[in-house]
């Protein structure tokens, strides 16, 4: 009966064996999965007069290859990418605003200053003032339209501030949900692996729109910190963002992200304290970018009526 326990002892390992490198390669392009190995013991052997005789093989456990200092540096390095990737093409938009070329705003203003020469050479001649009209007018509505643009470009950013703000709180409440799971699970004295990916994959989702600091519990749950110190996941409990005008600055269309705590007034937070992530590159851009590019078209537009009445 010995032998029999030992071939049969072997066989469930191996088969177990055989079963995870099935589950990993089934996971091969599952995003957040970690390949899974088994973790094999020998089975304490049998005391006889001739010594111990040998057991066979047992599972321990099926191992997750992880390594969580390369996962947090690799979200914390994916936020800073996110951030900067989204105000770049911002930027880009802004940019084609203030574009070059015979369509151009610099163009249409040429156009009208070379007009005028014309004018003050002949200003007797109708053709030249003609034409000098109907370059200001053109000029202007350049001008008007690079005004809309930017509207239509806050609006835009407007919008996907509030849709990632959405998005952050859905991911917040199934990371506290995840982490329910997980510490239940723990309670059976085995890590739950599947569950372990799923989780690290939404906190790599989440570090796309918000850079997050980590901190793991007893109880397997993992804390999820935003702007330094607000507890946006603790155990089982979610809090949420919304974006909104700052309260300490009214009237100044600087748009901030508020952390909103259950029980609590929501704390306004400035994009520097986000560190990375979506929010924070367009919040920069809201707040920075785009203002300054209001400003500068206000403030030719200024010049150029000043200078011309």
């Amino acid at each position: 009966m010995s032998l029999l326990s030992v071939g049969a002892r072997a066989l469930l390992a191996n088969q177990t064996a055989l079963q995870t490198t099935g589950h990993n390669i089934a996971n091969v392009s599952t995003a957040g999965y970690s390949r899974q190995s088994v973790h094999l013991q020998t089975v304490q052997g049998q005391f006889s007069g001739s010594g111990y005789i040998g057991n066979g093989v047992n599972v321990v456990t099926i191992m997750r290859n992880h390594n969580e200092l390369l996962t947090r540096q690799a979200a914390a390095a994916q936020a800073v990418q996110a951030g900067d990737t989204v105000r770049a093409e911002r930027l880009t938009q802004l940019q084609d605003v203030f574009q070059g070329g015979a369509t151009g705003l610099g163009a249409a203003i040429s156009d009208m200053l070379n007009s005028l020469v014309d004018v003050v050479a002949a200003p007797s001649d109708i053709t030249a003032r003609t034409v000098t009209l109907t370059r200001m007018n053109e000029m202007a509505s350049r001008m008007r339209n690079s005004g809309n643009q930017l509207h239509e470009l806050e609006y835009s950013v407007n919008e996907q501030l509030t849709n990632n703000a959405t998005r952050i709180n859905q991911l917040a409440q199934s990371i506290a949900e995840a982490n329910e799971q997980v510490a239940r699970a723990k309670g059976n004295g085995q890590s739950p692996n599947d569950l372990l990916d799923r989780r690290d994959q939404l906190i790599r989702e989440l570090n796309q729109y918000i850079q997050t600091t980590q901190i793991p519990a007893d109880d397997g749950s993992i804390g999820v910190f935003i702007g330094g110190s607000q507890a946006l996941v603790l155990g089982n409990q979610a809090a949420s963002v919304s974006v909104a005008e700052s309260q300490l600055f009214t009237g100044s269309n600087q748009m901030r992200l508020f952390f909103n705590r259950p029980g609590a007034t929501p704390s306004e937070m400035q994009e520097d304290m986000l560190g990375g992530g979506e929010m924070a590159g367009l919040l920069k851009f809201a707040n920075n970018d785009l203002v300054e590019g209001r400003n500068l078209l206000g403030r030719m537009a200024l010049a150029i009526g000043l200078t011309m009445n």
